[in-house]
């Protein structure tokens, strides 16, 4: 059936226990003059499409927040450079308390068109969903927000007195949200400082890297300080969020104006130094909404986020239409529904290791 007339829709939502599991829903339609109505051809996983029903159970809520897909409708406002079959590539939030519809996890989604990057005609689908938006997102708001790190890809931050670059501790380095940072620091200006297991050093220094500290080592903070960043260290985007990554990470940044990032919430008993400001970055906040999320995941309404998020949006439009910025090494998952089911399950196991697991859900993962 044309997309065109299709009124209702396959998707995967959470089910009662918090598991995923399949349910028709119809299908969505404009809303709001920014809106445009995409259908998907392939989405990534993120290992917060687990985590949110954990933390934040919402029955029959759709999941999922990366995708690839094409314009099929919009709004009277959307993007003019949007019409109908373009190829796009962004993130909703999934699992969403606040409106349980818009997950990625779906043949359809309603998006704000303000923050999807156009998808180059020579990259497949796989690569469009690898993109998705999750992790330029969390990096912008990173540095923005967390970091307060004036460099811009658009705008490369100012040398320091002694003519070399500000260092800034990506821990996870080999994490698509770590390869992520290190490319765009390093367009920012900054010189990304990273943490990865042996196995990963060539592929973190492909994406930007200009030095590799073992993860594993028990003196990684030490070595960090000591052999590459002295006491100037200031800034520490922590991609894992573990007491481990957190000790490493405090022990490496310099006594004052030291600023950590982490992705997850970090409790006060794994902050071994108070005088550090530590924030956690929610992509979600970039649509602009309230994320009705609990505790320390809640976030207000806030229209300045989506301000941000679209300034981010053309910086990352830009980065891909010059071919300066690449996705993460995807790995595809076969079987649609099942095959997403099945990569989840497999990022709970750890099995994952520097790859962005990618599933198909219409004609495979080429254009």
């Amino acid at each position: 059936m044309s997309p065109f007339l299709q009124q209702t829709m396959d998707c995967l939502v959470q089910s009662d226990s918090g598991q995923a599991e399949t349910a028709v829903r119809s299908r969505p339609e404009v809303k709001a003059p920014h809106d445009v109505v995409v259908h998907v051809s392939a989405v990534a996983l993120n290992p917060t499409d687990f985590k949110s029903p954990e933390s934040n159970p919402t029955p029959g809520a759709i999941m999922g927040c990366d995708f690839m897909g094409s314009v099929i409708s919009a709004g009277t406002a959307a993007d003019k450079d949007l019409p109908p079959t373009t190829r796009v590539c962004g993130f909703v939030h999934g699992s969403n308390p606040g409106n349980p519809e818009t997950g990625s996890f779906a043949e359809y989604l309603v998006t704000d068109s303000r923050l999807l990057i156009r998808v180059p005609d020579s990259w497949t689908n796989e690569d469009g969903a690898a993109l998705g938006g999750v992790g330029w997102g969390t990096v912008a708001l990173a540095m923005e927000i967390s970091l307060q790190l004036p460099g811009r890809p658009s705008k490369p931050a100012a040398l320091r007195d002694d003519g070399s670059r500000t260092p800034v501790l990506v821990y996870g380095g080999a994490t698509a949200t770590g390869t992520m940072a290190c490319q765009i620091l390093s367009m920012s200006g900054y010189r990304p400082v990273v943490t990865a297991s042996s196995s990963s050093s060539t592929l973190v220094q492909d994406y930007g890297a200009v030095a590799v500290v073992p993860y594993s080592s028990p003196t990684c903070g030490e070595t960090i300080r000591d052999d590459h960043t002295g006491k100037a260290l200031r800034h520490a985007l922590d991609c894992i969020s573990s007491p481990e990554s957190v000790k490493c990470c405090f022990t490496a940044l310099g006594r004052i104006g030291a600023r950590y990032s982490g992705l997850d919430y970090v409790p006060d008993d794994w902050r071994t130094r108070k005088a550090i400001k530590v924030h956690m970055p929610l992509t979600y906040a970039l649509h602009g909404h309230e994320i009705k999320f609990k505790g320390p995941y809640h976030r207000d309404a806030d229209p300045a986020m989506l301000e941000l998020g679209g300034r981010w949006r053309d910086e990352v439009q830009g980065l891909v239409d010059a071919g300066r910025l690449r996705p993460h090494p995807a790995r595809e998952v076969k079987g649609k529904w099942r095959g997403i089911i099945d990569g989840l399950e497999m990022m709970k196991a750890g099995e994952v290791r520097g790859q962005k697991l990618v599933v198909a859900l219409e004609g495979g993962a080429s254009p």
